[in-house]
């Protein structure tokens, strides 16, 4: 019965002391990392391009169609939208029309940054390297 109690007040001791060294591991982490593993998110916009297969005017997003799978892209107020070098309004963006940009992907779905509706235009042949 002893070596029961002994064991128990043994194993008390050691989980007191590697809580506190948990603790000890979160709080040198301070507030610039956190211990649990988080979605990152890309500092950078991720370029796009495709065709238009819907437009959701309310809900102000667009959906490409994709080698796998559709993706939908969120537009706010911030969003930069051209057409011919100048600046259009989300209305501008139709069903069939070609579409690229950048955008940031989140958990949720993609958040378009820039969006320039018609295809890249080939460089000319003068200006192409060698």
């Amino acid at each position: 019965m002893k070596k029961f109690g002994l064991m128990g007040l043994g194993l008390v001791v050691a989980s007191m002391q590697f809580g506190s060294v948990l603790h000890a591991a979160e709080t040198k982490t301070g507030d610039t990392k956190t211990t649990e593993k988080t979605t990152a998110q890309p500092l950078h916009a991720i370029p796009f391009q495709g065709s238009v297969v819907s437009v959701d005017t309310v809900g102000r997003t667009f959906t490409l169609n994709g080698k796998a799978k559709e993706r939908k892209f969120k537009v706010d107020e911030h969003t930069e939208i051209m057409a011919d070098n100048k600046t259009v309004p989300f209305s501008s963006i139709t069903v069939g029309a070609t579409v690229r940009g950048q955008a940031l992907r989140h958990e949720d779905g993609w958040e378009a940054k820039k969006v320039t509706i018609g295809a890249k235009e080939p460089m000319p042949a003068s200006d192409q390297k060698k």
